[in-house]
């Protein structure tokens, strides 16, 4: 050979084939559910009463945050029916009241229902024993005070109701000689009725003294008075006529009648009499 000569040595090619496809192969990914809040926790305290009443984890955390708060205050140990009186008081004291009644600071004005001392402090040791504090006890009496001045004001409301359906009833009977008989009817009622029994009220709320037919019971004695026919006695009858001086000085002047003689049997009767004539005289 007139050239060197190189030998190639053949070297073998591994054919490698692509598969293809049509469409591109899916990877498949670890699928992910959404999880409650509840469900991150373990089961121990998942199942806890005080957890599992929490519907929301923000009212959860609401709550720690207010357990937190609490923590050095004082606390309150709810009393039940089996709990004794020093169990109570301690309640009663933490929950602010007095050291006894009379370091209740109450304070209670009125001049339509007006409380004395003796009431206010009766109140006080009774709202002591129910462990009221001073603010509780304050409230409690002010309502009553409202209560008796509403009670007051209707009673005094019908009063004058009262009277002037009185008034507009004998007026109406009596016409010009309303003032006068009022006037007859008022003395005999005060020379002869207390001040109670005229208070007194019927079954319709009227008081005693203004009821219509009372008020004309009360002219009409003063009229038999002054018309000669209230007071004899067994020996004499007494002339009374409208000079109501001249019928007391008749009846004080005889010193043999009944208004000296105790032992007369119309002694009181005439005594009474002269009584009343100087009551009507007064007015």
């Amino acid at each position: 050979m007139s050239s060197e000569q190189i030998t190639q040595t053949d070297v073998p090619v591994e054919e490698t084939t692509q598969t293809t496809t049509d469409t591109p192969q899916e990877i498949e990914q670890p699928s992910t559910v959404a999880k409650s809040w509840k469900e991150t926790i373990s089961e121990e305290f998942r199942n806890d009463p005080n957890i599992s009443k929490f519907t929301e984890i923000d009212a959860l955390a609401k709550s720690y945050i207010n357990a937190t708060r609490m923590i050095g205050q004082d606390k309150v140990a709810v009393p039940n029916e089996n709990s004794t009186d020093d169990q109570w008081n301690e309640v009663y004291g933490k929950l602010g009241r007095p050291e006894s009644a009379d370091k209740y600071k109450l304070e209670v004005q009125s001049e339509t229902a007006p409380l004395d001392e003796s009431a206010i402090k009766q109140f006080a040791e009774n709202a002591h024993k129910l462990g009221l504090n001073n603010k509780q006890a304050q409230g409690i009496l002010e309502y009553y005070k409202d209560s008796m001045e509403g009670s007051v004001q209707k009673a005094r409301v019908d009063t004058e109701t009262a009277q002037a359906n009185a008034e507009q009833e004998l007026r109406k009977e009596w016409g010009r000689s309303y003032d006068e008989n009022i006037k007859k009817a008022g003395a005999i009622a005060k020379a002869n009725m207390s001040e109670d029994i005229l208070n007194m009220e019927l079954k319709d709320g009227t008081r005693i003294g203004d009821h219509p037919s009372v008020i004309k019971g009360f002219a009409s004695i003063a009229n038999l008075m002054s018309e000669d026919k209230l007071v004899s006695t067994d020996s004499e009858s007494v002339d009374q006529g409208t000079d109501y001086e001249a019928e007391i000085s008749k009846l004080v002047n005889d010193r043999d009648g009944p208004y000296w003689n105790k032992s007369h049997p119309d002694h009181d009767k005439v005594v009474q009499q002269v009584f009343t004539l100087r009551t009507m005289i007064n007015g």
